[in-house]
């Protein structure tokens, strides 16, 4: 069993729980040019989306993964002319994954990467089945 070093210091803001919601699972986008791209990631992918269009992007892998299986990528996080970005590369492919107890609803994920954005921009974010996390490096 794989154990992580989940960061889970946006969760302390204050206005954490006012502000997200939770989702019973990912939500697919309606973006049919997104949903493509990422059902056919493989691992060492890489790109460079706004946050809201690579939120939508992970959505649509973690929803085209197998049971029991999730990724891993590595994220850099930056803003530029009012516009949060995401660099990302696919790492791994995670076969029988065991998400940790800290792991995340779906719904906070925007929250925390505009948290990690400000605080660490460097992080590598895990995705599997309604969860994600994310380790700080």
């Amino acid at each position: 069993m794989q154990t992580y070093n989940v960061d889970v210091g946006y969760l302390q803001e204050a206005d954490a729980f006012d502000v997200n919601h939770l989702l019973p699972n990912w939500l697919p986008s309606a973006n049919i040019f997104l949903a493509r791209s990422a059902s056919q990631a493989k691992v060492g992918v890489f790109g460079s989306l706004s946050q809201l269009d690579f939120n939508l992007w992970l959505s649509d892998l973690a929803l085209s993964l197998p049971e029991h299986t999730g990724v891993s990528l590595d994220l850099v996080l930056s803003e530029s002319q009012g516009v949060a970005h995401v660099n990302y590369s696919l790492v791994d492919r995670i076969p029988n994954i065991d998400p940790p107890i800290e792991a995340d609803n779906p719904g906070f994920l925007n929250y925390a990467l505009t948290w990690f954005r400000s605080r660490r921009p460097n992080v590598r974010i895990y995705a599997t089945e309604g969860l994600f996390w994310v380790e700080g490096f």
